[in-house]
């Protein structure tokens, strides 16, 4: 605590500028931090839409059966009679968000022969196209006469043979412009002849559009020091440089008096209260200053010798009388 009041009472302006140069320093970081915080680059999604393409299917009971009754319509069923011969399938491309500016859909029976996962052979037999404008969705809906289609799969087998096998689905392929973009979506449903059943799939697909946007956008999170502590900072080395040169002013004690209790405090240990008795018959050898006189107690192995009442400290010897006199309070550096 003696340093720091001898610093201040020496150097109390200096401190106080250099306090004052920080607290600016302060003040411009969280200036600074607070109108440049950390950023990262996110990427949105702009426009995003999306295109669906469904089946629905359905056939009706022609023929009383065991199970269904003549005219019973039986909806995405998993497996149909052969009594329920035409089968309606209605794939529908529909948008989620916007209106299709154009949309065309076309319907298609493809025959395929496959070996090893590769097809060798394919025949399409059209069903359906439909346009529209200005939609959210677009059904077309076309009827299958299963009889015919299992006798041409039998045909179809039978000239592949065991070359590969012959399989047959219902596939819808639609085409369009929405909100912008162009894409095209496709979905095969797949039918399936037993002996006296048959079924067929009702798959559904989807195509999503988007277009994506970066933005840079602050993390606040990621500061090392918030605008705030720096402030605070800030506003404590102002208060403290505004208090040092308070102190300075008003309450600044003798630099010597400072001085020699810090010089005192040092050496306390090799410093003895005592009285010292006149003795005008003795050599009397005065020192510059109490560090001086340490040395001299320690050369000779002696202590020095404080009086309190003549405020001298001495340092008693057979030869001669070692002194060190204080100088008077003063406020010079």
């Amino acid at each position: 605590m003696l340093r720091l009041t001898y610093l201040l009472a020496k150097r109390g302006p200096q401190v106080a500028l250099v306090l004052g140069v920080l607290a600016l320093a302060a003040f411009g970081a969280a200036g600074w931090t607070a109108t440049h915080p950390p950023t990262t680059d996110v990427t949105d999604s702009e426009n995003a839409q999306r295109a669906t393409l469904a089946f629905d299917a359905n056939a009706t009971v022609t023929e009383n059966t065991s199970l269904y009754a003549t005219g019973t319509v039986l909806r995405d069923p998993a497996v149909v009679p052969r009594e329920a011969p035409t089968l309606r399938v209605t794939p529908t491309v529909a948008s989620s968000n916007a209106t299709f500016d154009s949309v065309t859909q076309t319907v298609t029976l493809v025959y395929s022969a496959t070996r090893d996962g590769e097809t060798f052979w394919t025949h399409r037999a059209p069903l359906a196209t439909r346009t529209a404008s200005d939609t959210r969705a677009l059904a077309t809906p076309v009827a299958i006469d299963t009889e015919r289609v299992r006798e041409r799969l039998a045909t179809y087998r039978a000239d592949v043979g065991g070359a590969g096998t012959v399989s047959v689905a219902v596939r819808a392929n639609a085409t369009y412009a929405l909100a912008g973009y162009d894409g095209t979506v496709t979905e095969r449903a797949p039918l399936t002849f037993h002996g006296d059943w048959y079924d067929v799939a009702t798959p559904s697909s989807a195509r999503d559009h988007d277009t994506p946007r970066t933005r840079t956008v602050p993390v606040p999170s990621a500061r090392l020091v918030p605008p705030s502590a720096l402030g605070g900072l800030g506003v404590a080395l102002a208060l403290t440089a505004a208090g040092v040169l308070a102190w300075y002013r008003a309450y600044r004690p003798s630099l010597a008096a400072v001085a020699e209790d810090l010089h005192r405090h040092r050496y306390d240990a090799w410093i003895s209260p005592g009285r010292v008795p006149p003795d005008a018959s003795g050599t009397v050898v005065d020192v510059a200053t109490l560090e001086d006189l340490v040395d001299v107690a320690i050369d000779v192995d002696g202590r020095v010798v404080h009086d309190a009442e003549s405020g001298h400290y001495v340092v008693l010897t057979p030869a001669a009388r070692y002194r060190y006199t204080p100088r008077a309070d003063s406020t010079e550096d």
